[in-house]
């Protein structure tokens, strides 16, 4: 699907035009970040909102320089937000924290990093026997990249990273549900 029309449409103000291609877009900008960044669809939504009223603004003041470049733009542009977002997320949960609980002892960090490790474990042991050996192999050697673990696992590179992150993602709902008990 070519999206420059849509910078096309907003020039000459059809509304038609501009909220079929949007309906069309949308979708495609949230599963992009659900599955290349592993955002919550709620969170990818409104990344990919975002970035869509950024493009409408940016092509509406003339500053869009090249329209064939249209998608690339709103998938980077989806991803910078993504990680805004997330690191804005991040950087308030460690001010939480930090602000309720002052300097903690050294041994109820040490009970809680045991804690942490005996509920991966268990989500581990959840997993099929694949992605067992599959995340075995990216713990053991972490430093790796994707292009050593398709070799390893006689699978492509795509394939290695959609699995890595099909494993975290049903790792990190493990371990929310059963941290949350």
């Amino acid at each position: 699907m070519e999206f420059s029309e849509l910078v096309e449409a907003l020039d000459n103000n059809n509304t038609s035009k501009v909220n079929n291609l949007l309906k069309k877009l949308t979708p495609r900008l949230v599963r992009f970040l659900q599955i290349h960044m592993n955002a919550e669809k709620q969170d990818a939504e409104d990344c990919a909102q975002e970035a869509l009223l950024n493009a409408l603004k940016t092509i509406k003041e003339d500053k869009m320089r090249n329209s064939e470049h249209i998608l690339s733009f709103l998938l980077t542009s989806c991803r910078n937000n993504y990680l805004n977002m997330m690191n804005k997320q991040k950087n308030h949960s460690l001010e939480d924290y930090s602000h309720g609980f002052g300097r903690q002892p050294r041994q109820l960090l040490s009970m809680l990093d045991k804690e942490r490790k005996r509920l991966l474990e268990w989500c581990m042991q959840q997993l099929s026997n694949d992605y067992k050996r599959f995340i075995d192999y990216w713990f053991t050697y972490p430093d790796s990249d994707a292009t050593a673990v398709a070799g390893h696992f006689d699978i492509s590179v795509n394939n290695a990273w959609t699995r890595k992150h099909r494993i975290i993602k049903k790792l990190n709902k493990c371990y929310e549900e059963k941290s949350s008990i």
